[in-house]
């Protein structure tokens, strides 16, 4: 994100669901508050109702839709291109544990 200025919109929700409700527990207020500031198509209606629905706070929220970024990039990114491009310390880590 601070690279590009943009990541896909469900890389965009699985940081949301690690960040609010995958161990971190953070306010989404402040994830918003990132997205907001690197994202060059940031919309602040958009990303707050997003980051609301995701971390399972607003009122209109699906608490079982949760993106994990384990599972998500086991189900899309199996060989693990775009997860080594943008971590970089797994760039030669071996595809068999790559998820582990």
């Amino acid at each position: 994100l601070r690279t590009e200025g943009w990541i896909h919109h469900l890389a965009r929700h699985s940081v949301a669901c690690f960040l609010t409700r995958g161990h971190l527990w953070q306010s989404w207020e402040a994830g918003a508050k990132v997205f907001d500031r690197l994202l060059l198509d940031a919309d602040p209606s958009l990303n707050n109702a997003n980051w609301m629905w995701l971390s399972a706070s607003a009122f209109f929220h699906q608490y079982w839709r949760v993106y994990s970024p384990v599972s998500f990039g086991q189900k899309y990114d199996k060989s693990g291109k775009y997860i080594r491009k943008y971590v970089p310390a797994l760039k030669n880590f071996p595809e068999a544990f790559l998820y582990s």
